[in-house]
């Protein structure tokens, strides 16, 4: 019995010795012991385009107003807390919490629809959002005043009062054209150079743009059709750009690596399917 004893608290005293020794080591690396953040931050990244309530014109990247309440409603429900680029800097760079269960609500192309539909319901509910814009075709509709739902584009008069709800974001100046080239990728036969040229001054425009408006530099990069490449990235990351959004469908998790940043999944919001359905398959639920 006694051997016994001496030999459990032998086990017991050199227990606690190792959990002391790691846990020296940590302080004296700067390293934060955070229980639950071992294998990072699980963060779901939806992504909306166009709002309509023409049922007609509602199909894989357009959906209606009452869908977009719907979803919105049922995160909260969720207790889903919705954060932004900026936030997912902060905890990769400073070690600024992120919510319980944070969730990241994008909508790409920058349409005029956004305004009218999607930036009250959120204002309602106090959510924040990422919205990329199209460079060139803010600029259009900036000079030209038009507003129409159905087809025209967010003006900057519009990204600078949505500054409570929205964070703008680059979706290229003019890369959407269908064509020889994908979205930002080299086409065939390319001429290196002159591909690295291009994209650095399509997406430094779509900045001048928005700094000469007096709106944030934006620190993250939306791809056109989510179409990516290890020379894109290179580039991207070289002009400062600190994010990349593309369009796989899977969850990130977001660790304190800035690596983990880059090429970020997300789930397309299409028309036709329930919200239930949709959330389960874009939260992981």
């Amino acid at each position: 019995m006694k051997l016994g004893f001496r030999h459990t608290a032998v086990q017991a005293v050199c227990t606690v010795l190792v959990l002391c020794f790691a846990v020296g080591l940590l302080q004296r690396s700067g390293t934060r012991m955070v229980f639950g953040e071992q294998d990072g931050t699980r963060v779901p990244i939806l992504m909306y385009h166009s709002i309509l309530k023409d049922g007609a014109r509602q199909g894989k990247y357009v959906i209606s107003p009452d869908t977009l309440a719907a979803d919105l409603d049922a995160l909260q429900k969720r207790g889903y807390q919705t954060i932004t680029v900026s936030d997912l800097l902060a905890y990769v760079q400073d070690g600024t919490a992120l919510p319980e269960r944070p969730v990241m609500i994008t909508f790409d192309d920058g349409y005029y629809n956004n305004y009218v539909y999607a930036y009250p319901l959120l204002q309602q509910r106090n959510m924040r959002a990422v919205v990329s814009i199209i460079g060139s075709q803010t600029e259009l509709y900036t000079e030209n005043g038009q507003e129409n739902a159905y087809w025209s584009h967010l003006k900057l008069e519009h990204l600078a009062e949505m500054q409570d709800v929205f964070e703008v974001q680059n979706h290229s100046w003019n890369l959407h054209e269908y064509g020889e080239r994908r979205g930002c990728l080299r086409r065939k036969g390319e001429d290196g150079t002159a591909y690295e040229s291009l994209l650095r001054e399509d997406t430094e425009q779509t900045q001048k743009l928005l700094t000469a408006a007096g709106l944030p530099t934006p620190q993250c990069y939306t791809y056109p059709f989510g179409a990516c490449s290890d020379e894109s990235e290179r580039v991207l990351k070289e002009m400062g750009f600190l994010c990349t959004l593309g369009c796989e469908e899977r969850i990130n998790t977001v660790t304190r690596d800035p690596n983990c940043l880059y090429e970020m999944g997300r789930y397309n919001r299409a028309a036709g399917e329930s919200t239930e359905r949709y959330l389960k398959r874009a939260l992981g639920e």
